[in-house]
């Protein structure tokens, strides 16, 4: 079974970031097909994270939502409000996004 749970539509994204207080919000924003890493995260931080993904490809202004401009990217949120973007997937940059994940909120 997928880590992740799909995002389609606007409402689905604000309900994501809105109603997940004491834990993060993670957003993976892919295109055509998620990548293993994802899922490994999205396991990996299952008690400090919700995790969600949406296919940019399938739901165009999902970057307008997320505010980024490419794909794959990891969008992480905190009671409603973004904390941090990593556009491409930068494999140090998410090896911070890491630290905070395990944390937790």
């Amino acid at each position: 079974m997928p880590a992740h749970q799909e995002i389609n539509s606007k409402s689905d994204f604000e309900s994501a970031i809105n109603s997940n207080s004491g834990k993060y919000v993670l957003i993976y924003a892919y295109e055509n097909q998620i990548a293993p890493r994802a899922e490994e995260y999205a396991e990996k931080y299952k008690s400090t994270t919700a995790p969600y993904k949406v296919d940019v490809t399938k739901h165009d202004d999902a970057k307008q939502w997320l505010n980024i401009s490419t794909a794959p990217s990891a969008v992480v949120y905190s009671n409603g409000k973004e904390v941090t973007t990593v556009e491409g997937m930068d494999p140090s940059k998410m090896q911070e996004v890491a630290k905070m994940l395990e944390k937790g909120v």
